[in-house]
């Protein structure tokens, strides 16, 4: 039985950010130029496909986001047997290590644990153990998946069902459609799945079991959400059709590249902007070699449709199948009006902005509304109710319904203490705001923004943050 540790310490939480705001600091440039990590999505899928059959034994990965998030994934590959390496932003995967086995996080409910597999836990990252299910279930390498306390709470289902429906055998070891999850045989029946949710998670996790194991797959889902599994995988050599509500996969030959390039993270480019159009009315703010996905472009497309003065420059094809260019904020919120999100394939292009987007919101006149973001309750927290927690407390009006935020603008907002839930995405959207308002907020647990954007304190004092990290007593 593998090795079981002791987690039952005290949860040690996050440093707090420590944001004194209201000015920009004297003598920054007009026109300012910052850069961001790399993109995480892409970052977790380019990884991964050190997995896949043909894989090169050395795979790099340059410009790689080495958050919390996608460091998740090493200790499970080196559990598999292969090498890592970090150099800066790059990252390097070699295929001829020997398994490095991985304590085993207690269960209340699991005591019987599977004898001579991996066990490979993924910390908080939904999306690296559901992708790591999915590359598991297409190589047929037999391991247990698990992740913390709260993605043990996460749902499953939405990737497992299909997975099953295609011939794979896995078994939960506690509550059903929940970790640990234990993958035992592979898919190996050809043929067409449906999707339950448009979570961009199941529908690669699919694809890329489908992939791994060269089986024929039609993949049909209910929305459009983020595709950077199919570029890649088609920058690769696959060859995928995709049509309206489905995309699929012939079965055939493909061939990963040694070296893959990583463009910078859009949701992580959104901090700055959003600081940028928080902050004042005037000036330029340039953010190079950006993932322009329009699967990922929503929280800009919808802040440019209400009137802000944002735009893409230098458009280019990067290596990951990604457009790269450079994002272009001027100027602040005047003139700019509310803004609506009501159709599931938006939603989808700023699910991890929605925080972000809701405090925009409550600077700005009428009532703006974020809705069909059902799938926000099962984030790292519920983020509808976090997110209107979080902005309540700067006195934000902002009301949760079933499936959205409805925001109020207009009421005057204050610096002070909020809550981030150590959730990287609510303290990260917090910390943004507080850049704009007089005097000190201090957003508890805020240093969770490590799990996504390492550099983010570094980030905001280029735009002008006066940011700090306070160690939590």
């Amino acid at each position: 039985m593998p090795e079981v540790q002791d987690f039952d310490q005290p949860t040690t939480l996050s440093a707090d950010l420590v944001v004194d705001g209201g000015a920009r600091t004297p003598g920054h440039p007009a026109a300012l130029t910052v850069e961001v990590p790399g993109d995480k999505s892409v970052s977790h899928r380019a990884l991964l496909a050190a997995l896949l059959p043909g894989a090169p034994s050395r795979l790099t990965l340059r410009g790689a986001n080495l958050g919390g998030a996608v460091r998740a994934l090493l200790p499970a590959l080196r559990g598999l047997g292969l090498r890592t390496h970090t150099d800066g932003d790059t990252l390097t995967v070699e295929r001829d290590g020997a398994p490095v086995p991985q304590p085993v996080r207690p269960h209340p409910t699991v005591t019987d644990w599977p004898e001579g597999v991996p066990y490979l836990e993924t910390g908080g990252s939904s999306a690296a153990a559901r992708l790591l299910i999915g590359l598991l279930a297409g190589t047929g390498r037999s391991a247990v998946v698990d992740g913390d306390e709260t993605l043990r709470h996460r749902p499953m289902d939405w990737l497992v069902t299909p997975l099953v429906q295609l011939g794979a055998d896995i078994r939960y070891l506690a509550e059903p459609g929940r970790l640990p999850a234990l993958v035992r045989t592979p898919v190996r029946r050809p043929g067409a799945v449906d999707l339950a949710v448009g979570s961009a998670q199941a529908r690669s996790g699919v694809l890329l079991a489908a992939v791994a194991a060269r089986l024929a797959v039609e993949i049909r889902h209910p929305v459009r959400s983020r595709d950077h599994t199919e570029r890649m995988l088609s920058a690769f050599g696959a060859r995928l059709t995709e049509g309206p509500g489905a995309v699929g996969y012939d079965g055939g030959a493909y061939t990963v590249p040694p070296v893959v390039d990583i463009p910078a993270d859009p949701s992580l480019a959104a901090y700055p902007v959003a600081a940028q159009l928080l902050g004042h009315g005037g000036g330029e703010l340039r953010v190079p070699d950006v993932c322009l996905n329009p699967t990922r472009l929503g929280f800009f497309e919808v802040l440019r449709r209400a009137g802000a003065d944002l735009g893409y420059e230098d458009t280019r094809p990067g290596s990951s199948g990604e457009t790269v260019g450079t994002i272009v904020a001027r100027g602040g919120l005047d003139g700019v009006t509310a803004v609506r999100v009501d159709d599931p394939a938006t939603l989808h292009t700023l699910i991890d902005e929605v925080p972000l987007l809701a405090l925009v919101a409550a600077r700005l006149p009428g009532t703006s509304w974020i809705g069909c973001a059902e799938e926000l309750r099962f984030k790292e927290t519920d983020r509808l109710t976090t997110t209107a927690r979080m902005a309540s407390a700067f006195g934000a009006r902002v009301e949760v319904a079933d499936d959205g935020l409805r925001v109020t603008g207009g009421a005057p907002l204050a610096a002070g203490e909020v809550p981030g839930f150590e959730d990287h995405r609510i303290a990260m959207a917090a910390a943004t705001l507080a850049m704009s308002l007089p005097g000190r907020t201090t957003v508890l647990g805020g240093g969770c923004h490590r799990t996504s954007f390492p550099d983010f304190a570094e980030v905001q004092r280029a735009v002008g943050a006066d940011i700090t990290e306070v160690a939590t007593v």
